[in-house]
């Protein structure tokens, strides 16, 4: 008997609040299979102890499974299925749902005993060019979910002024905010693998970043972590470690865009390119969202102070 598990999108944040699922289905002694539904989720594999292996959602055929083996497809549950997350009808059904309740909503139904309050850290080799530093992360695949360069460098002027190092990590070949972070002076490390981003974090005294796949890394490290969010507040965990950060709601523009390209129905990804080209409704789609720079700089310096101070 074997079991797989798919998680409940394609992205890596997606696969990362899913490791204590993973985690759990693991300490069963059955064989685990990870199905990464994206390039998004390759190479994280071998940080996540026990795992007996992994396969490319488009390489992979549940119907050829014995009767024997179990696949968890996490799209496959009314609670993804039945309404678009963060819509009027999903509230109105699950008032104040984010993630972690609507994963484990899902392993209550399936008889999964997965912990989403006591994270196990992933393994990781600690690098000493990170410690005692604070890591900026201002990329993420969709612009929509960036804070301006403007405001990145203004916190980091404010950190340097207190005496913290910072570094930024990303893409700035990939992104405008990494680029010009860059530009401004601040240090750039590169992480050209997934495995490097963990090594990264984990080492760190704290990370700043947009809701994306690295802050989420943070988050399940126990890295202390200020996360800036737009209005949709899905994807936020409450852990003592982290503090959230919201920009005020949208234009009903924006958020009539956004959900209506949102597939709730879609159960299997064989292609990746759901929030590549998601961008604002009121401009040319080449600039972070204006509400997110309500979230000012010295709110951020204010919430990693704070974390700093309780860490100690």
């Amino acid at each position: 008997m074997a079991i797989y598990l798919a998680p409940i999108s394609n992205g890596l944040g997606d696969l990362i609040v899913s490791i204590p699922i993973l985690q759990s289905l693991i300490k069963t002694g059955e064989p685990t299979y990870l199905v990464m539904r994206s390039p998004a989720q390759y190479g994280l594999s071998d940080r996540i102890p026990g795992l007996a292996g992994s396969i490319k959602e488009s390489e992979f055929n549940p119907d050829a499974l014995s009767q024997d083996d179990r696949f968890y497809n996490f799209r496959a549950h009314p609670l993804q299925s039945d309404y678009i997350w963060g819509s009027a009808e999903f509230e109105a059904k699950y008032p104040g749902f984010r993630i972690n309740d609507i994963l484990a909503g899902i392993c209550r139904d399936w008889g999964i005993e997965a912990d989403f309050e006591r994270l196990i850290q992933m393994p990781f080799k600690f690098r000493e060019d990170f410690a005692d530093r604070i890591v900026f992360v201002p990329g993420s695949s969709g612009i929509f979910k960036c804070w301006s360069a403007t405001n990145w460098i203004s916190l980091y002027e404010l950190l340097k002024a207190a005496g913290r190092q910072v570094i930024v990590v990303g893409q700035p070949e990939r992104s405008s905010q990494v680029r010009d972070v860059i530009a401004h002076g601040v240090p750039h490390v590169e992480t050209k693998q997934i495995g490097d981003a963990v090594d990264a974090v984990s080492s760190a005294s704290c990370v700043v970043s947009v809701d994306t796949g690295l802050m989420h890394i943070a988050v399940h490290q126990n890295t202390p972590t200020v996360a800036l969010f737009r209005y949709n507040t899905m994807f936020m965990r409450s852990y003592k470690h982290k503090r959230s950060l919201v920009a005020p709601l949208c234009d009903s523009a924006c958020i009539e865009r956004e959900l209506k390209g949102a597939p709730n129905e879609k159960l299997r990804y064989t292609e990746w390119a759901l929030w590549d080209s998601l961008t604002c409704a009121l401009d040319d789609g080449s600039q972070p969202c204006a509400r997110m720079s309500e979230i000012t700089a010295n709110m951020v310096y204010d919430a990693v102070m704070e974390l700093l101070a309780e860490r100690g």
